[in-house]
């Protein structure tokens, strides 16, 4: 399921938005934000990456399939007359 610009442009800043407040919680709680400060660089990149513009092509239909139509045997071959019996 493809998502609209808008849509996607939301869940990507809402998960980025997600991502540096835990990280800012953890490194409050266990470390140091002098020292670990650029870890919150990568929900900033994120975010960036979200609110790009997005160009929406046409959506696939099962026209445009890209592989071809396969044919298949119209029937199954029949079973063997006798058991089948193996040589050990």
């Amino acid at each position: 399921m493809r998502r609209d610009p808008g849509e996607a442009r939301l869940l990507g800043l809402w998960t980025a938005g997600c991502l540096a407040v835990l990280l800012l919680a953890g490194i409050l709680w266990v470390g140091d934000l002098a020292l670990q400060w650029p870890v919150l660089l990568v929900p900033l990149v994120w975010a960036l990456v979200a609110v790009r513009p997005r160009r929406r092509g046409p959506a696939p239909t099962w026209d445009d399939d890209p592989y071809p139509a396969t044919r298949e045997a119209p029937t199954l071959p029949p079973p063997p007359d006798r058991p089948y019996r193996r040589e050990w």
